[in-house]
């Protein structure tokens, strides 16, 4: 298993650097045991573009916990909801629920969507700005952070910041650009500063932003925002 120091990473990477998945993304990925993601954007072929990785996160043990604007498109909020439903259940019968993706890559990509839920690899909520009063804002504000943390298992961590959300154009076809800190390299006080703001939002405690599950989301009709 590879550890996040066995590589030299750039504090800064952009597009001139190479592909980033290739650069950063799959190394990364490749020593997980804990990965939390914030992203104004999520789509599920973001997913099986980081395949090599994720087989490494999986085969680890890791966890990935995903905090997504509330972006997710009805077959993505179904193969979560799929995933989660086959968690708690261990129904198989579950596993035959139509997903009726546009094609065949996209197909893939939710199958392997719901089953990191379902295998417990993977959590994912969603946000949705707010007011001081606790209220939503439709129309005025999205959830936009683009941030993450990964962590070894020796307890190193690794945390990048910056524009890439988490969709296959962010990693693979924008001109994005992120920060990239580690803990052994004297990048706490940056780590901490991520894990706590992630912390605060994903147990919804956030005083400008309310956090959901995703079937809570569907069944109030939040995504529409």
């Amino acid at each position: 298993m590879a550890l996040l120091s066995d590589h030299s990473w750039k504090s800064k990477y952009t597009p001139d650097d190479g592909d980033l998945v290739e650069q950063f993304y799959l190394h990364a990925l490749e020593s997980a045991v804990r990965y939390d993601r914030s992203t104004g954007y999520f789509t599920a072929p973001a997913l099986t573009l980081a395949a090599r990785g994720i087989e490494a996160l999986v085969r680890n043990q890791g966890r990935m916990r995903m905090l997504v604007g509330c972006t997710l498109n009805e077959d993505e909020a179904q193969a979560i909801i799929r995933g989660e439903n086959l968690r708690e259940t261990a129904a198989a019968s579950l596993l035959k629920m139509p997903l009726v993706p546009p094609d065949a890559q996209a197909h893939a990509a939710l199958e392997l969507l719901s089953w990191m839920v379902a295998k417990g690899f993977l959590e994912v909520k969603v946000a949705i700005p707010c007011d001081k009063n606790r209220h939503p804002v439709p129309g005025v504000g999205l959830f936009h952070e683009k941030a993450g943390v990964i962590e070894d298992k020796t307890g190193d961590r690794l945390a990048f910041s910056g524009s890439v959300n988490e969709t296959a154009h962010g990693w693979k076809h924008n001109w994005e650009s992120f920060h990239v800190f580690c803990s052994w390299k004297g990048g706490v006080e940056h780590i901490e500063a991520e894990e706590r703001s992630f912390a605060t939002l994903w147990s919804d405690q956030s005083p400008r932003a309310m956090v959901f599950d995703v079937p809570e989301a569907v069944k109030k009709a939040l995504l529409r925002f």
